[in-house]
């Protein structure tokens, strides 16, 4: 049986990287030299006719649909090896809107795939989002029981046909997922296990003693990072802290200021008073937006 430690509680040393953190999902699944781990968790996630044999990594950046339109950073792209496109997106925290943010950077990808004579033969894309919190997708229908993998894609509403692979929205939900170890029986409920908890783990557990997840936990150890990527990881760590703490602090004060404006019953004026000291303490425009369901429009007059 795994054991799950609390290296904050307990004073064990972490050896492997949180992979739902920012700063591990980078130093896993963004280093190129552990492509087969990405590959292997793809394929596990992904339908059969749709395997992929090799990838190759791509700019993670993609130009606004026009001039005006801010760009937009993903956190991993690749092209598989017959042209399909891929984003991987790792979300731990609820954010408003997800669902049309995941929608609108497939779409980004999908249209970048347009040739400039008009030829409308692109090449299909797949998001994958790994979801650490709860988005508020509505799972209270029986038939998500023990479903923790999502597929949305263009359908025929009565036959349900698929006509054509266009683009393919996908969620790897392990904020539902509970099971132990033991109780694991696929490898996508082994996956969801492995991701969810190697963070907190010291070992590989014996049920997960295969391949593929030997080379996930191996490219997760802390230990086996060069230097220069260690370095970084670490680096990458204290601003992922410090940008939580910021970004809860912000949170605290703002709700403090409308609750003493007699506003803290989600009114106009309450909000807006939030998005001032956010942006007092430097967030984003968009990240405002996204945050407090006000437009950018309003956020940056207030």
């Amino acid at each position: 049986m795994a054991t799950i430690l609390n290296s904050w509680s307990s004073g064990v040393v972490q050896r492997y990287v949180d992979i739902l953190t920012d700063a591990g999902f980078k130093a896993v699944f963004g280093d190129q030299r552990n492509k087969d781990v990405l590959i292997d968790f793809l394929n596990a996630i992904l339908p059969e006719e749709r395997q992929i044999k090799d990838l190759e990594y791509a700019t993670t950046e993609i130009p606004g649909f026009a001039l005006e339109s801010k760009s937009v950073r993903l956190d991993l792209r690749c092209t598989g090896d017959d042209g399909t496109k891929f984003i991987v997106e790792m979300q731990r925290s609820s954010q408003y809107n997800f669902f049309k943010r995941c929608v609108e950077y497939a779409a980004k990808v999908y249209d970048s795939g347009t040739s400039r004579g008009g030829d409308y033969d692109i090449a299909p894309v797949y998001f994958i989002g790994i979801l650490g919190e709860d988005m508020k997708f509505d799972r209270s229908n029986p038939v998500w029981k023990d479903r923790y993998v999502s597929t949305y894609n263009f359908r025929e509403k009565e036959t349900l046909e698929f006509a054509e692979e266009t683009i393919c929205i996908n969620f790897v939900e392990l904020y539902r997922f509970k099971k132990e170890l033991k109780d694991c029986r696929s490898m996508v409920e082994k996956w969801c296990y492995s991701l969810k908890h190697v963070g907190k783990l010291q070992e590989l557990p014996k049920e997960l003693q295969i391949h593929a997840f030997e080379r996930l936990f191996e490219a997760c150890e802390i230990a086996k990072f060069s230097v220069e990527k260690k370095l970084q990881y670490e680096k990458d760590m204290i601003t992922e802290r410090d940008y939580k703490n910021i970004l809860a602090t912000a949170h605290d004060d703002g709700f403090e200021a409308g609750r003493t404006e007699g506003l803290a019953e989600g009114k106009a004026e309450g909000k807006i008073e939030v998005a001032r000291t956010m942006k007092a303490k430097g967030l984003e425009t968009a990240l405002i937006a996204e945050l407090t369901g006000l437009p950018e429009e309003e956020i940056m007059k207030a």
